[in-house]
């Protein structure tokens, strides 16, 4: 088997967020994205030696997507889409993906999106932070594909 060298390092950035009627309303960090499952634990009993199984439940783990507002018409837009999403209680398929020297890299998929709190950063005089928008939703199911033809 011949050697094999590293392709390129892909950064943590470059990426867009489409939800149903909004693409990249400046989306700068999604956070929590993971998959994980139950176990079932079993001693035995003559060599008191614990096993391990799985069982079979896979959970997808709780979002936060954060955005600094920035007085565009995404701030109302995004805002907009929240309430509309808490108001009926629907839930909508998303896809973040992220692009590299103008390729698709990496596309992860969201099925059931509910969006379940809004928070904004602090308000404080004595500071001159950037004001952040912060949302916090459930993920029924995520799928994550990664474009291998996206080379240098």
């Amino acid at each position: 088997m011949s050697e094999q060298f590293p392709q390129d390092a892909i950064p943590n950035n470059g990426w867009v967020m489409e939800l149903p009627g909004l693409t990249s309303p400046h989306i700068e960090k999604v956070s929590g994205i993971s998959k994980e499952t139950g176990e079932l634990e079993m001693v035995d009993g003559g060599t008191n030696r614990t096993f391990y199984f799985s069982d079979g439940v896979l959970k997808h783990g709780d979002l936060t997507i954060s955005r600094t507002r920035d007085g565009s018409n995404d701030d109302q837009v995004f805002g907009d889409f929240f309430e509309k999403m808490v108001g009926t209680g629907k839930k909508y398929n998303g896809t973040l993906i992220q692009y590299r020297f103008g390729q698709v890299v990496t596309k992860i998929k969201f099925q059931g999106l509910l969006m379940r709190k809004f928070s904004l950063s602090d308000m404080n005089i004595n500071e001159s932070n950037k004001s952040e928008q912060t949302y916090e939703c459930k993920v029924d199911f995520t799928k994550i594909t990664y474009n291998q033809q996206a080379r240098i």
